[in-house]
């Protein structure tokens, strides 16, 4: 029996995958270097901005340092807050399969980016009452695919709303591969999304959809 649904939040709940990468393309045009749309898509996708701006420089033959990788952090978390302004895209589907769910499961938020940034947009689309918490980056010390973002859900789940859910109770939104991974690891159902990556790239997944409305009719009898 499905007790929890938990989201990752972009690329599966709002389209703002495109500004992330223009955040981070103007923070390493500061370092003369470049970010294109396939590299970004490709080997950055599931990354927290600590890990990009590890693994960018890291790319790029560049060592920088923990205070460093905290300086570019800060200047694209400032980048980002001035673009949230402009119109970030909620996924087709997504108000009409939390209102179909709400009143059956627990829901929250795993999710690669800042907290902060989480809150920010949930609250500005009118989303914040359909999830009970937000797990984010600074809330753990491994990106995905390392299933502890998942793992840290269900403590949460387990402690404020039933001490007796599993991991196997839980069903992840995922859009990329690393996080599709980080699910399974963490022993919990996985439905792919093909918002950022193909089906393919997914298949890791229990299931793979191109929108929520192909999943609200029989979700979660699926499973």
């Amino acid at each position: 029996m499905i007790k929890a649904v938990i989201f990752d939040f972009d690329g599966v709940i709002v389209d703002s995958e495109p500004l992330h990468l223009r955040a981070f393309q103007k923070t390493v045009e500061t370092l003369g270097l470049k970010l294109s749309p396939t590299d970004y898509y490709s080997r950055y996708l599931a990354c927290d901005d600590k890990t990009f701006f590890r693994k960018f420089l890291e790319d790029n033959g560049q060592q920088g340092t923990e205070g460093d990788v905290a300086r570019l952090v800060e200047e694209k978390g400032v980048c980002f807050e001035e673009m949230i302004g402009e119109s970030i895209r909620i996924f087709p589907g997504v108000v009409e399969f939390l209102e179909a769910i709400r009143s059956k499961f627990h829901m929250a938020i795993g999710s690669g980016a800042l907290t902060e940034e989480i809150n920010l947009i949930l609250k500005r689309k009118g989303l914040s009452e359909f999830f009970g918490f937000v797990i984010g980056a600074d809330d753990t010390e491994n990106p995905k695919p390392s299933p502890e973002v998942y793992l840290k859900c269900l403590e949460r789940l387990r402690r404020d709303y039933e001490s007796t859910v599993e991991a196997a109770q839980c069903v992840v939104f995922e859009d990329s591969p690393h996080g599709v991974l980080a699910a399974k690891r963490a022993g919990m159902k996985c439905i792919g999304i093909t918002n950022s990556c193909s089906s393919g790239e997914l298949k890791l997944a229990d299931r793979v959809t191109e929108s929520f409305f192909e999943v609200i009719d029989d979700f979660p009898e699926v499973f």
